[in-house]
């Protein structure tokens, strides 16, 4: 008696191509990911520096130390900072601001196995001095 195996190489195969396509998927999407998260974190970095320039105006001529951000002044720097940006937010404690962007990574590859568009987050904070006269306030 003679068993038949017409056919199963092809199903082999053709397990064995999707699993690699989704393993290059991985790794080319991966990437994209990692890209993504690494511009959201400059995007955040650079929109808190933009915004610790806003300087309270009051702040400047006091004699204490102690520099504060105007808050709608700190606002307005982010967003011309992040205009093509939709998704941000922005927190102001004093002399610190920190911000906050979320990005959309679409997967290119993964997508035709089913998986979503990532979403990524970089969050950075800044902190205005009003100048550096020992190496302690580094």
């Amino acid at each position: 008696m003679r068993c038949r195996q017409d056919g199963q190489i092809t199903v082999v195969f053709a397990v064995l191509a999707s699993v690699l396509v989704m393993l290059g998927g991985l790794a080319y999407d991966g990437a994209h990911i990692f890209n993504a998260k690494r511009e959201a974190s400059i995007l955040a970095l650079g929109a808190a520096r933009a915004g610790a320039q806003a300087l309270a105006v009051s702040s400047m001529y006091e004699e204490t130390p102690e520099l504060f951000i105007d808050l709608s002044l700190a606002e307005m720097a982010v967003a011309d900072y992040l205009d093509q940006h939709d998704d941000w937010s922005i927190s102001i404690r004093g002399n610190t601001i920190s911000t906050t962007v979320w990005l959309t990574q679409p997967l290119r590859i993964l997508s035709a196995f089913g998986f979503h568009p990532r979403r990524v987050t970089g969050t950075a904070t800044a902190r205005i001095v009003r100048g550096i006269s020992s190496g302690d306030e580094i």
